[in-house]
């Protein structure tokens, strides 16, 4: 089902701002691969798809452009970025490397305990094949990057989180396999609560150690898929 700029609206608040909104929508869009990655896309047609207008639609479009998730063809619209191995691979180790920097910085200031409670309804939710569950799983790592009390490195690291997720939701589009019941454990970010509690070192090693078992994992499923398979090969 497509989203449109009044799903994301708060209804209790004060109006956003139009181009902010679909921003945030289509950005959504693209990282839950609605919008899949080759996929080439105009103006117009973000207009009639999400029901906007021209002016918010063509800023959106700008910011995206900014982040690098679509590019600028001209006369013909935008490119939404294609997923490669290399970009994974870049993506997940500069992740890993500020994981590691957010982790140091918010040793003491992290309520451990909730994050175990957290990590609690995600395991449980994510076996149970409940919806929404990587925003739960998100959250753990969210509530890390404000604690390390660095606005420019918790921004950073939101971003990368998102292109980590844009991976991971592309994964079974094109036949590979993402967690199945019973593949989710509370082990799996027991290390990392263990060591926020220990010293800023190892809670620091200890999650980029998580963020690069992640990406094994996403590389090796995407190694069995038609999309690798597929690919030609070129000199």
């Amino acid at each position: 089902m497509r989203g449109k700029a009044s799903d994301i609206a708060d209804k209790n608040g004060p109006k956003p701002d139009l181009g902010e909104k679909a921003y945030r929508l289509i950005y959504n869009e693209i990282v839950r691969c609605r919008i899949v990655p080759g996929e080439d896309i105009t103006e117009a047609e973000m207009c009639e798809r999400y029901e906007l207008s021209r002016s918010p639609v063509r800023r959106a479009l700008a910011l995206l452009a900014h982040d690098g998730l679509i590019t600028p063809v001209p006369r013909a619209g935008f490119h939404v970025s294609d997923i490669s191995l290399t970009t994974i691979r870049q993506t997940f180790e500069m992740r890993a490397y500020l994981e590691g920097l957010a982790a140091r910085a918010s040793f003491g200031r992290v309520d451990v305990e909730g994050l175990r409670a957290l990590n609690k309804k995600y395991v449980t939710g994510a076996n149970a094949g409940s919806h929404g569950m990587l925003e739960i799983h998100n959250r753990i790592h969210r509530i890390i990057y404000t604690a390390s009390n660095n606005p420019i490195l918790e921004k950073v690291l939101n971003q990368l989180l998102d292109q980590c997720n844009r991976v991971a939701y592309f994964v079974p589009k094109v036949g590979g396999r993402g967690y199945k019941g019973g593949d989710v454990t509370a082990e799996e970010h027991e290390g990392l609560f263990v060591a926020l509690t220990k010293n800023p070192d190892e809670a620091a090693a200890w999650f980029q150690k998580h963020v690069k078992e992640s990406e094994q994992r996403v590389i090796e499923a995407l190694l069995q898929t038609r999309y690798f398979n597929d690919l030609p090969l070129r000199m």
